[in-house]
């Protein structure tokens, strides 16, 4: 579908941007898989230290080891991303149970102390 540009009437854009993001949102629930930007898991860390796992939309995640006031003002002392949400969100989850100490250190492959 060719979409005209006409700078005095977007509507038909707008609809076409709508049926795709209804679309992906469906495609996304069948795949299991979270929206762009979706915080999906948050941890305590240490003090002033928060751990998030922030979806990429494609099935990945972004692990941000954050100091400060997350996630308006903060800095990231550590991050990975993983290809997968559920590698992402172990990580995370190892990181704050302290199984182990950063980011680097975890194996998608493993099973940890924390997850028994």
């Amino acid at each position: 579908m060719k979409l005209e540009m006409n700078p005095k009437d977007q509507r038909p854009i707008k609809q076409e941007i709508r049926r795709l993001e209804r679309r992906l949102a469906r495609l996304r629930e069948r795949l299991k898989i979270s929206d762009r930007n979706a915080v999906i898991a948050l941890y305590d860390g240490d003090v002033d230290e928060r751990i998030a796992v922030e979806a990429d939309g494609l099935g990945g995640a972004r692990v941000v080891r954050a100091d400060g006031n997350y996630p308006v003002d903060y800095s990231a002392r550590d991050e990975r991303f993983f290809r997968d949400e559920d590698a992402a969100g172990r990580a995370a989850h190892c990181l704050a149970e302290g199984n182990i100490n950063n980011l680097a250190e975890f194996d998608p492959r493993k099973t940890y102390p924390c997850e028994q």
